[in-house]
């Protein structure tokens, strides 16, 4: 096996467990890797600001969110993929006016403005409620929309080709991002930072937007409760997520 020089890891159903934390097990190992010299990253859908009560237990060496649209080292953004203006302020209305979305949240400075009215967001998301009338001026890397017939979706995908739809597996939901922004642009842009290959990244993750790290890094491994695309794509499969699945692999593996 080559040698590791980057662990990264999807956090939600793949390094986070069913109590939506990270465990001291796994704690544990990711520090024992970063006292070896092996750089840590999370590759997550959350905003860096969601990942601040994990960052307690596990202190990444990078943070590439929002699907790999912004990238965060040492509290600092060091890239930032957007939304062009003139397409989010296009895209909004129409997801407004469509009888089939239900929900409209969008990524913009520190914020997460939403028109959801249903339970409230954690503190660490910084919700701000919206109708959406007036244009969002700040910076957007990502949009999220809840959409109740997911076919209806495809004119829109088809329309806005030049922007990146995710599907989240088992739920109504459409994350867009800049075609460009992708977990695996991420790592790319991480590796040659460090001036390291991809052949020496080691990636976990569970779902379609983990899909490319997971065929592209050195060694990509599904966790065994992944969709089965995430599955077929990786090189190997460990225990699921809720068994300290990455932990264990990267115990038997690399350390």
């Amino acid at each position: 096996m080559q040698t590791i020089k980057m662990i990264v890891s999807d956090l939600d159903h793949t390094l986070l467990n069913n109590q939506e934390m990270i465990s001291d097990h796994t704690a544990n190992v990711l520090n024992r890797c970063q006292e070896k010299g092996i750089r840590i990253a999370f590759a997550t859908a959350r905003p860096e600001r969601a990942t601040r009560q994990f960052q307690q237990k596990v202190q990444p060496d990078y943070i590439i969110s929002n699907n790999g649209a912004t990238i965060v080292a040492h509290n600092q953004v060091i890239s930032n993929r957007v939304i062009p203006n003139d397409l989010k302020n296009r895209l909004i209305p129409e997801l407004i006016s469509s009888t089939n979305i239900t929900c409209i949240s969008v990524e913009a400075g520190d914020c997460l403005y939403t028109n959801y009215r249903g339970e409230p967001w954690g503190a660490e998301w910084n919700a701000v409620y919206t109708d959406f009338k007036h244009t969002v001026e700040e910076e957007t890397p990502k949009l999220s929309i809840e959409c109740k017939d997911t076919v209806a979706m495809k004119p829109m995908i088809k329309k806005y080709s030049s922007l990146n739809f995710y599907e989240n597996s088992g739920e109504n939901w459409f994350q867009v991002m800049h075609r460009d922004a992708t977990k695996m642009n991420g790592i790319s842009f991480v590796a040659q930072r460090l001036k390291i290959n991809t052949e020496h990244v080691l990636a976990f993750g569970d779902d379609h937007n983990d899909l490319e790290m997971l065929e592209n890094c050195g060694i990509g491994v599904a966790v065994s409760n992944g969709i089965k695309p995430a599955r077929r794509a990786a090189n190997f499969i460990c225990e699921c997520n809720d068994d300290d699945g990455v932990a264990k692999w990267i115990e038997a593996h690399v350390l």
